[in-house]
């Protein structure tokens, strides 16, 4: 037998290997490489999580990704015991994934012994964020640069919304400069999280693409935004952009020219009646960097896949404004039946007495007419010729 077959042949044994005995023999992760620790595949499951990952993990890992895996909780201190041990801290861990797995819920101490975090992808996950009364989770973090939060939440009625502003109030956030929170379906932006945001000083990026946003409440605190660079509010549900918001985005830009501060509002649905003219004149005058306006089209209407800064005051308006002549007109007319026929009532109610004795003078006319008419007739005896 050549080197070549027997290679092929110990492959094969170890595969099976690894099916027959469902993850004893087969190890999720990878040998730490570059100071990295990778786990990954259906594996990573919760006994893994529980009873072996800390024995993966050394103190010099820069690096951990456990991706793709079937576990659901985060128990804490997962990744170390630094809670009874304090020199067990991973001090040179910069970067944790956990992105693509099944995780439902997150212990508010398993980021506790990881100080010196820099980036942090919890993407497309189910967390129930809604279900723990913790909200702390991000607070032992101090230096998170990037928290990636992109289709995390699972949760009914969307109140995973609310509960995602008491998390950011409770974190520390001062070095943050990137906050992904898109796919989340979130039909709102309330004021309570406008602030929680706005309140990151050191925030560049904001990324709430994809969600089913209608509006949003840019509160006038991000006029104070030095650092700003960019909104993405791509694929959402825009009908308009509020007054406000275009105020604050400008008021940005004009505060901090020296950078081209963006907004992606790519794939709305616009609205192109009369509510859409100050935002097609924003489009035009605005000095914010507003990613691809040119290609904004009206989404449904009389004015379907039109350029919304082609337009003109006509094309917004006219229809509008014929249907409100229309309605005019026909109130007008109403008006006048009914005023008409309030004048007929009044005039009957007024000469009643006088209606009431020409009525009778009419009756015994005719009926005098009627009794001359049958007197007159001939009534002799008729005889025959002869």
């Amino acid at each position: 037998m050549d080197g070549c077959a027997f290679w092929r042949i110990s492959c094969l044994g170890f595969l099976v290997a690894c099916f027959m005995t469902k993850g004893v023999i087969c190890d999720p992760c990878r040998p730490i490489t570059a100071r990295a620790l990778w786990c990954h595949g259906k594996e990573l499951d919760q006994n893994f999580i529980n009873n072996s990952l800390k024995g993966k993990v050394t103190s010099d890992v820069q690096e951990i990704h456990l991706t793709n895996g079937t576990f659901s909780e985060l128990p804490p201190n997962v990744f170390s015991d630094c809670a009874q041990q304090s020199g067990t801290k991973l001090t040179n861990l910069t970067k944790l994934d956990l992105s693509f797995n099944n995780i439902t819920k997150i212990h508010g101490k398993t980021f506790h012994c990881m100080p010196n975090l820099e980036k942090l992808f919890l993407h497309h996950n189910r967390w129930q964020i809604h279900k723990d009364n913790h909200t702390g989770f991000f607070n032992n973090l101090p230096n998170l640069v990037e928290l990636d939060l992109t289709s995390t939440f699972e949760s009914p009625d969307r109140l995973h919304v609310t509960k995602i502003r008491y998390v950011l109030d409770n974190s520390n956030f001062s070095k943050l400069e990137t906050l992904k929170l898109g796919n989340n379906d979130m039909q709102f932006l309330d004021n309570g999280l406008g602030k929680s945001l706005c309140n990151m000083d050191r925030l560049r990026h904001i990324n709430l693409q994809g969600n089913n946003l209608v509006s949003i409440n840019i509160t006038h605190c991000f006029q104070r935004s030095k650092l700003l660079e960019k909104i993405d509010l791509s694929d959402n549900s825009f009908t308009t952009l509020d007054t406000r918001s275009m105020t604050v985005f400008n008021a940005i830009q004009y505060s901090n020219p020296q950078v081209n501060f963006t907004v992606n509002l790519r794939n709305q649905q616009w609205s192109c009646d009369c509510g859409i003219k100050q935002f097609r004149d924003w489009l035009s005058t605005t000095k914010v960097h507003v990613m691809s306006k040119s290609d904004y089209r009206c989404y449904d209407g009389a004015n379907f896949r039109k350029h919304i800064v082609n337009l003109s005051d006509r094309d917004i308006c006219h229809d509008n404004e014929t249907d409100s002549s229309v309605q005019a007109g026909v109130v007008v007319v109403i008006v006048l039946l009914v005023i008409i026929g309030l004048a007929l009532i009044g005039v009957l109610f007024v000469y009643r007495s006088r209606l009431t004795s020409f009525a009778h003078g009419v009756r015994k006319s005719l009926n005098r007419a009627g009794h001359v008419q049958y007197s007159s007739v001939d009534d002799s005896p008729l005889t025959a010729d002869a």
